[in-house]
């Protein structure tokens, strides 16, 4: 793993624990690096294996897809974030979900069962586990407020308020799938 990288992932992790020495080896040892092209699947549905991403460079978007092909975008990552994949491991079934780059990525990759090993023996990373799933539903507790009660117009300004660099990043197409909406509407709000 590039150091440089490394030390993107502890200071992520720095914002919700103090790890010893010992607990950032530990860490850093269950990531491996892995870069993608912009467009490629870094993960697709129905997926197996519950994993942990932490974004080095670049975009990725979280879908979900019909049965007829329709995909949805349930999330947008992009440097200094993390998320998971983890539908296998907690409710003992293939996740709906996938992962595709919609930029050249450089990511960090880690499964989730080792990940969650390091719990007994490393109470930080425990923690570490802990507020990473408070922040996923705070997070998708967030989205489905604004779904329930703000206009598309709202969500669209709300997402290009809070994230002015990202919005700039999204294909418009997938930021219309993002706020539900189609991609013509997405450009009528746009202007």
């Amino acid at each position: 793993m590039d150091k440089t990288h490394s030390q993107y992932l502890l200071g992520f992790v720095k914002k919700y624990t103090t790890l010893s020495e010992n607990d950032a080896k530990a860490l850093l040892e269950i990531f491996r690096q892995r870069a993608f092209a912009n467009k490629e699947y870094i993960l697709g549905p129905d997926n197996q294996k519950s994993r942990i991403f932490f974004i080095c460079s670049g975009l990725v978007r979280y879908y979900c897809m019909e049965e007829d092909g329709n995909e949805w975008n349930k999330s947008f990552i992009s440097e200094n974030m993390i998320t998971t994949a983890f539908s296998a491991d907690f409710l003992g079934q293939t996740s709906p979900y996938g992962m595709q780059a919609i930029e050249d990525t450089t990511l960090l990759v880690a499964d989730h069962s080792d990940f969650a090993s390091l719990y007994d023996a490393h109470p930080k990373i425990e923690r570490l586990g802990r507020k990473l799933l408070e922040l996923a539903l705070i997070n998708k507790m967030n989205r489905e407020r604004s779904f329930l009660i703000n206009s598309a117009k709202t969500r669209y300004q709300e997402f290009v308020l809070q994230n002015p660099q990202l919005a700039l990043r999204i294909p418009k197409y997938h930021l219309a799938s993002y706020l539900g909406i189609t991609e013509s509407s997405l450009s009528r709000l746009s202007k």
